[in-house]
């Protein structure tokens, strides 16, 4: 197929840069690149980046001692469930993660993740629909509990309640729970992280669940605000809404990803597969002769304007993930759900 070479060519530089970060475990960010990695080697038929994963996680498995503490709460699930797809010794650890999710303290009916640190003990963040609802819904369905959905549900409701901003059509990206205040920033990647999130808890959640009609009508009107807001380049903003911001790479490697799969799951009409393809475009441009994506901002905090504004840019796992995930899904669409319930 003429038109897939230079889409193999591609995926394999970007695995082979993607492979070679030193994964620690774990930070936020690094779950999609599992993803992705664990795409690629499904697209591609070349183990080597299945074993990257495999390989992480074994050190993880063996460091932690089977003892999860809060620290663990970034543990990428939905990868941790594809593993288990194949090899059954991966679900205990699956079952470790979703019950470090059952102890997280509550506060204004927020799950807190990270009550062991003064700093963030009152916060949680937009990234926080990314780890969370996706991983407890599959673990519902691989498990025939729906308990785990529920709690899935559960929580990704608490998130949208206080991230959500309904008049900008948008997610803040961070919320502190001690003074019940978002920070009212509409950081581009972690629209991003909400909106992958979203989808795939979509995907896994039960057509039947009460939490769905909520949840599609946010997603909806999400995209709708994403699709208005693309550069005519393909790209978006290191904050949304502030054009005075940089253009940023992660997101168009998101929405590359994502955009098609909310069409194919019915979510948005077929009129948005332009965006997602713009998206990909945008993406490529970007893909140096190392397989690294350029211009992806680096980690950044909840903050004011200048803290989105002032991030310098690099070659990050929050960058190649989605970008690998895009470029395995136009070989195989939706391949890397192939095998799961």
């Amino acid at each position: 197929m003429v038109l897939a070479d230079p889409i193999v060519h591609t995926l394999h530089r970007v695995a082979e840069r993607t492979a070679s970060y030193p994964f620690r475990c774990w930070g936020f960010g690094e779950a999609i690149a599992m993803l992705g990695l664990l795409a690629a080697s499904r697209a591609s038929r070349d183990d080597r980046y299945r074993a990257v994963v495999v390989g992480a996680f074994d050190r993880w498995w063996d460091t932690c001692g089977r003892r999860l503490s809060f620290a663990d709460h970034v543990t990428p699930g939905v990868p941790l469930l594809m593993l288990a797809r194949d090899d059954p010794k991966w679900m205990p650890a699956a079952l470790a993660l979703a019950r470090l999710y059952e102890t997280f303290p509550h506060e204004r009916g927020i799950p807190i993740h990270r009550p062991d640190l003064e700093s963030w003990a009152s916060e949680i963040w937009v990234d926080c629909l990314y780890t969370d609802g996706a991983f407890l819904a599959l673990l519902g369905r691989v498990t025939d509990n729906r308990a785990w959905q529920d709690l899935a549900a559960e929580q990704t409701l608490a998130y949208v309640n206080v991230l959500w901003d309904e008049d900008a059509g948008l997610f803040c990206h961070g919320y502190d729970a001690a003074s019940g205040r978002a920070n009212a920033i509409h950081w581009g990647r972690g629209n991003g992280w909400a909106l992958l999130g979203l989808v795939d808890l979509l995907r896994f959640l039960h057509a039947d669940h009460a939490a769905r009609p909520r949840l599609l009508a946010v997603v909806r009107r999400q995209i709708h605000t994403l699709a208005a807001l693309q550069d005519p380049g393909g790209h978006w903003h290191t904050v949304l809404d502030h054009r005075d911001t940089n253009l940023e790479s992660s997101v168009a490697a998101m929405m590359a990803w994502v955009l098609p799969q909310a069409v194919r799951s019915g979510i948005v009409p077929d009129a948005v597969t332009a965006a997602g393809d713009k998206a990909f475009e945008a993406a490529m441009t970007a893909v140096d002769d190392t397989g690294g994506l350029t211009g992806v901002s680096e980690a950044t905090p909840a903050g004011d304007l200048s803290t989105y504004a002032s991030r310098s840019t690099g070659v990050y796992p929050w960058g190649q993930g989605p970008l690998l995930l895009a470029l395995a899904d136009r070989l195989a669409p939706d391949g890397i759900w192939e095998g799961l319930p």
